[in-house]
């Protein structure tokens, strides 16, 4: 196992550089011939700062948590770096965020090394990396394939081994839908774990969290140690965990009591062949493993209602950042100046009035109340992470019914998760015969991060899949 081929993790990258195995600038300099290699093909990173990358490691303490480790970074601010959305009208505007965010300085004090800014769709509102300002993102698995959205770029690059980590957010499915296609492990992180702020707030956007692409369960545990936690910067915050997530991998795991399901989630058509295989196919390890796992799943999973939420939440976070450039443009965005679906979005939250967004917000609330019930009966849900195994490229922008209806179905069962701020998996448990990933979802009771640790981990261990490398990578 070597560095320069991009085979360590971010806990193995670490170490070695705390040990005086490689230095830092080793790191760096690996990460950076990956990426310039691989990225070709792949249009994962639409922006680097190498030599500020390069300088950071030359100066860089060995004795940090993530000292030297080089990372991506999708939608967190660093000060003075072009802050675009995949949005072609502010790469013209040349935006730019004037302060870095809380949660890019605890990744940098860790010892983080940042190379640059991954591939996103526009305003990050789509499952598909696939936007006019840097063209497709491309799936290192197939790369006629998409490596989902909006964290596309991330999962990309992460399972493309140019980086160890990269990363990601989750506002409707956003990092779980790429781990999913790229053979990846993620958690979406339960509300308020990890801070927003300053260039979101977690009472606007309280759908969204942010966390990483990463290859194994323990590496996510220790980045979700360096970033988890709020300040006064945030107005919303999670319950501290009862030690350290690093601690959880490996942990006694018990006998746990898990639901599932192949349905609900917003489409009532079946889930694709490979994806009902992906499910059974976890159902048998966990019983294998001891779990008592039968076939139920929250009402309001099974319905539809949870994406009917979050098609009516999401426009009004399109209409927050649209008011923002609108003053600095002083005047009101036009279809000219956004993708088609994003302006559409936009024109359907300007005809919502202040009322109907509290109404929205309330229901929000009103949903998880209901829902969170189910949760003390059972331990855990588990469902496919996809409907579907990767799409084509192109298959599911459109705005025919076609294209709606694959995009629906590739997305059905995420967005239940953001609704209620439980904290969510993806797992890489099964590939296709052809070759692309199809990961399996578990979902937990609120602020469960641990218990999601410990079963992920236990399934590593039982099948494990760091040896799944994409035939395009480093």
């Amino acid at each position: 196992m070597s560095v320069i081929e991009g085979t360590w993790g971010v806990a193995d990258t670490a170490g070695a550089i705390r040990k005086g195995e490689i230095s830092p600038r080793e790191s760096v300099e690996a990460a950076i011939r990956r990426i310039e290699s691989v990225d070709p093909r792949l249009n994962a990173v639409i922006w680097n700062r190498f030599d500020e990358a390069l300088h950071e490691a030359d100066t860089a303490p060995r004795d940090r948590p993530l000292s030297g480790v080089p990372v991506l970074l999708k939608d967190v601010a660093l000060e003075g770096a072009p802050f675009h959305h995949g949005s072609k009208l502010l790469a013209g505007l040349d935006w730019r965020f004037p302060v870095t965010d809380l949660f890019t300085e605890r990744l940098c004090k860790a010892g983080a090394v940042v190379l640059g800014y991954t591939n996103i769709p526009e305003f990050l509102s789509a499952p598909t990396t696939e936007s006019r300002l840097s063209g497709a993102c491309r799936n290192p698995w197939n790369p006629d394939h998409s490596a989902g959205g909006s964290s596309g770029g991330a999962g990309a690059a992460v399972a493309a081994l140019m980086v160890p980590a990269a990363q990601s957010s989750d506002g409707g499915g956003s990092s779980r839908i790429p781990a999913s296609a790229n053979g990846l492990f993620t958690i979406k992180t339960c509300r308020g774990r990890t801070p927003l702020a300053p260039s979101s707030a977690t009472w606007l956007d309280i759908s969204n969290s942010k966390s990483f692409e990463t290859r194994s369960v323990r590496d996510f545990a220790l980045l979700l140690d360096v970033v988890a936690g709020v300040d006064g910067r945030e107005t919303l915050g999670a319950l501290p965990p009862s030690r350290p997530f690093s601690q959880e991998p490996g942990a006694p795991v018990g006998k746990l009591r898990i639901g599932y399901t192949a349905t609900g989630g917003g489409s009532s058509a079946p889930s694709h062949p490979e994806s009902q295989k992906a499910l059974k196919g976890a159902i048998a390890l966990l019983q294998s493993l001891g779990h008592e796992v039968e076939e139920a799943a929250p009402d309001t999973f099974l319905s539809e209602e949870s994406f009917a939420i979050i098609r009516g939440y999401w426009p009004s976070k399109i209409a927050l950042q649209a008011a923002v450039v609108e003053k600095r443009l002083g005047r009101a965005l036009s279809a000219d100046d956004l993708e088609p679906a994003t302006y559409a979005m936009l024109e359907f939250a300007r005809q919502q009035s202040t009322a109907e967004f509290v109404a929205a917000l309330d229901h929000i609330r009103e949903f998880t109340a209901r829902s969170l019930t189910w949760w003390k009966t059972y331990d855990l849900l588990l469902t496919p992470t996809t409907g579907s195994p990767p799409p084509l490229l192109g298959a599911i922008t459109g705005a025919d019914p076609k294209s709606r209806a694959a995009a629906t179905l590739w997305g059905r069962f995420t967005p239940y998760a953001n609704i209620t701020g439980q904290p969510a998996a993806s797992l890489p448990l099964h590939w296709t015969a052809d070759g692309l990933p199809v990961g399996v979802q578990l979902i937990a009771d609120s602020y469960r991060e641990d218990l999601l640790l410990r079963i992920a981990a236990q399934l590593e261990e039982a099948q494990p899949w760091a040896g799944h490398v994409p035939p395009i990578h480093g």
